[in-house]
């Protein structure tokens, strides 16, 4: 592949808060290479771009392109990674190190900053994560419930059965 296009997003719920990360990565026709979404558990926003920015690099290198464009919607990110601002917070230079590190894998690269409004793409799909953990959360209620009802209903040899059953799923997890 001649060149890659990574867009990449990270959001927190709070600051920190329960964050996830968004990539989008596509050709130089446009076309969708791949999508991440993924909840990426407690951060800061920074984090988040930091943590987006390095799945995005991770990913890139698997195409072995001659050249990756990284686009985020964070300046501060963008910046610190292209040596125009220091990077003073101690918990964002091991993100920085790493993520440079990741990039000097690459034969040639670049990460741009761009307005929100274009890389809504990786924003839609750093939403989709805490959307699709909302609705399994949802999901999961209304199945407990469900099952709640169905064992009130079981007499004791039916509930025994049914506890010696999840005991031999939950022997089977790994």
């Amino acid at each position: 592949m001649r060149k890659l296009f990574v867009h990449v997003d990270g959001a927190s719920r709070g600051n920190p808060g329960e964050a996830a990360i968004g990539v989008l990565l596509t050709d130089e026709h446009g076309n969708t290479v791949e999508e991440v979404s993924e909840l990426i558990g407690q951060a800061t926003n920074n984090v988040a771009e930091y943590r987006a920015l390095i799945e995005g690099i991770r990913r890139a290198l698997n195409y072995l392109p001659e050249e990756a464009i990284f686009l985020t919607d964070n300046e501060l990110v963008a910046n610190q990674i292209n040596g125009l601002y220091r990077v003073r917070e101690p918990h964002l230079q091991h993100l920085n190190q790493q993520a440079l590190e990741l990039l000097s894998r690459l034969p040639r690269w670049r990460v741009n900053y761009l307005e929100r409004e274009a890389n809504y793409r990786a924003h839609r799909l750093a939403m989709r994560a805490f959307r699709e953990r909302t609705r399994q959360e949802r999901e999961k209620s209304r199945l407990l419930n469900e099952i709640e009802g169905v064992l009130r209903e079981l007499d004791l040899d039916g509930l025994r059965r049914v506890l010696s059953y999840v005991n031999s799923l939950k022997a089977q997890r790994p």
